[in-house]
């Protein structure tokens, strides 16, 4: 699987990454609306994390990134978006991963596909 989009990298010192990649998500949603992105998260080091926000369905304009991602072994989870840092302390339980895909609609529901 192929995941193209805008990319972009984030700090996360001091967990600051939340705030900018919801910023970096309400900048696009404006233009594509919110149901039809995808965000991805990879590749992070000791101090950042690459995120990358795409369509669900086509390629968004400006897309300055293409990441090759395995096309099976995904794990998901839905629930709520108020939810979401519980939802991510359950799936980092289980250890680090090598990928991350986040889903959210406006009525407060998301899912997280990950990859180990």
């Amino acid at each position: 699987m192929i995941f193209v989009g805008i990319s972009r990298v984030f700090s996360t010192k001091n967990n600051q990454q939340y705030e900018a990649i919801g910023a970096f998500w309400d900048e696009l949603s404006e233009k594509y609306g919110r149901e039809n992105l995808r965000g991805l998260g990879y590749n992070w080091s000791l101090d950042t994390i690459e995120y990358v926000i795409g369509l669900k369905d086509g390629e968004i304009e400006s897309a300055n990134c293409s990441v090759d991602l395995p096309d099976a072994g995904w794990n998901s989870v839905a629930g709520k978006t108020a939810d979401l840092d519980l939802i991510y302390m359950k799936i980092y339980a289980d250890g680090n991963l090598k990928y991350e895909i986040e889903s959210f609609n406006d009525d407060g529901e998301c899912e997280i596909l990950y990859y180990r």
